[in-house]
């Protein structure tokens, strides 16, 4: 009788340790993207220093949906007297320090292909091949009889493709 509860457990043990898990995300707060597409808001917000800064849905995070493929990713700006322009979603190409990574504008082109623009909203088609982190940029800019500068921020996309299409995924 020992053995066999023995061997039940030792069975029950590895069953539990071949399941698939959910990985962490890279970041606290994120979008959860499924097909046929997820939207993330902008607005611009006060920084607390008299100057203004962009404040996005989930920080602009963005967690892609395994097996989700060919999803759209909108921008929908929120504040008036501001407006999105065709460069402003952009790969973050340039590495600022230590903790700013950077996605190379191939990978960007790779699994993301640009859409048209509206003053009031933008989007792009992720291809969600291959499982990565892609940072990117948004940027606004003030609209006519608008004061100030473009804003920018940062945030990154996960893309969590299936890793084998022909098996069940989480």
């Amino acid at each position: 009788m020992l053995l066999r509860t023995s061997l039940i457990v030792a069975v029950a043990i590895l069953g539990a340790s071949g399941c698939a898990t959910q990985d962490p995300k890279p970041f606290a707060n994120a979008v959860e993207c499924f097909y046929p597409a997820c939207s993330i808001d902008v607005t611009v917000v006060d920084d607390g220093r008299g100057g203004k800064k962009l404040a996005l849905t989930d920080d602009g995070n963005v967690q892609m949906g395994t097996r989700h493929k060919v999803v759209a990713i909108v921008w929908n700006m929120r504040t008036p007297g501001y407006e999105f322009r065709a460069d402003s979603i952009e790969p973050h190409t340039r590495r600022a320090g230590p903790g700013k990574p950077a996605t190379s504008a191939g990978v960007w082109a790779n699994e993301i292909i640009a859409h048209g623009v509206a003053f009031d909203s933008i989007s792009v088609t992720n291809l969600n091949n291959e499982r990565r982190l892609l940072h990117y940029d948004v940027t606004v800019y003030p609209s006519r009889g608008t004061p100030g500068a473009p804003l920018t921020v940062g945030a990154a996309i996960m893309n969590d493709p299936c890793p084998d299409a022909g098996t069940a995924c989480r």
